[in-house]
C-alpha cells in the first residue's frame, strides 16, 4: 500500500498532526460476520511526502467460502483531527475505503443435478427443470434428499448444460438458483415440521437438509440485526402474505440476474 500523505492530508481537511491506522478487514459470501485481519498505525505530521507497507495477513481456511470480499480502510486512529464541523474527530471514522472479491467456489459445481427427458419421465415435456426435495426427510443428508433434473427435451436448457461457461447459459443458471433457494426455503416456511434451529443436527462430513435450509436463509435472507429465528419467522409471514415479495428478496440478495454466475 501507498499511502499519499499530503493528498490525504489536505483532502481530509486536517492542518496538522493526526493518527491515521490502516485496517483490513474480511468476510465471506455465506456469512455477515466481519473480521480484522490487520491494523497498522500511520503516523502523519504534515511533512511527510508517501508511506509505503506491504500488508500480508493469513485467513483460517474456517474462515473461507463462497466469495471472500478484503476490505482496506484509513482511519482516523485518534480524535482531534480538526476543529471544522466537517472535518473528522471521532476516532474510527473511516477516511479512505477499498473493498475487493474473490471468488473461492462456484454455484453449479455444489447443487447435484441430473439432465434427463421429461417427456419420458412423465413431467411437463416444455420446462426447464424440476427441484426434487424429500420435505418429509429434513434430518437426512441434503446431498442424498435434493436433485434438480434438468430437462434434455428442452433445447435451451440442452445447449446449456453442453456448453456450461456460455454467457448465453448464465441467466438460465441464475434462474434456476433463485428456484432453487425460493423453492427450499419456502417448502420449509409452510412445513409444520420443520425443525427448529435447536432441533437441528449437524454431521459430521454431512450437512442436513434442513441444515441447508438455515444455512441459505443465514446467507441471503437474513438481516444483520436479525436472529436466524427471528429471520425465520419473519419469513414465514411474508411467505404467507406475500408469496411474490419473498421471491423478489431473493432475487434482490442474489443480485439476479448476472450476480449466482460463477
Amino acid at each position: 500500500m501507498t499511502v499519499d500523505v499530503p493528498a490525504l492530508l489536505t483532502d481530509c481537511g486536517f492542518n496538522g498532526t493526526v493518527s491515521l491506522a490502516m485496517n483490513v478487514r474480511y468476510w465471506p459470501s455465506t456469512s455477515l460476520l466481519r473480521r480484522s485481519a490487520a491494523q497498522v498505525p500511520l503516523r502523519c505530521d504534515g511533512m511527510s511526502g508517501q508511506i509505503e507497507t506491504i500488508l500480508e495477513v493469513e485467513i483460517p481456511g474456517t474462515d473461507l467460502a463462497g466469495a471472500l470480499t478484503l476490505e482496506t480502510t484509513i482511519a482516523l486512529a485518534a480524535g482531534g483531527g480538526g476543529s471544522d464541523p466537517f472535518v473528522a474527530h471521532r476516532p474510527g471514522s473511516v477516511l479512505w475505503r477499498d473493498h475487493t472479491s474473490i471468488r473461492l467456489e462456484g454455484n453449479a459445481g455444489l447443487l447435484p443435478v441430473a439432465p434427463v427427458s421429461f417427456k419420458n419421465q412423465g413431467l411437463p415435456e416444455q420446462a426447464a427443470w424440476y427441484v426434487s426435495v424429500d420435505s418429509a426427510e429434513w434430518g437426512s443428508a441434503a446431498m442424498g434428499n435434493l436433485l434438480v433434473l434438468l430437462n434434455d427435451d428442452n433445447d435451451q436448457v440442452s445447449e446449456a448444460v453442453r456448453k456450461p461457461r456460455d454467457p448465453r447459459a448464465a441467466v438460465l443458471w441464475d434462474a434456476l438458483t433463485v428456484d432453487v433457494v425460493y423453492d427450499l426455503v419456502g417448502r420449509a416456511l409452510e412445513d409444520d415440521e420443520f425443525p427448529s434451529e435447536d432441533e437441528v443436527t449437524y454431521r459430521d462430513g454431512e450437512v442436513t437438509t434442513a441444515a441447508l435450509v438455515y444455512g441459505l436463509i443465514r446467507a441471503f435472507l437474513k438481516m444483520p440485526n436479525e436472529t436466524l429465528t427471528d429471520a425465520t419467522d419473519r419469513l414465514r409471514e411474508e411467505r404467507r402474505r406475500d408469496p411474490s415479495r419473498l421471491r423478489a428478496n431473493v432475487q434482490s440478495s442474489l443480485l439476479f440476474p448476472g450476480g449466482g454466475t460463477p
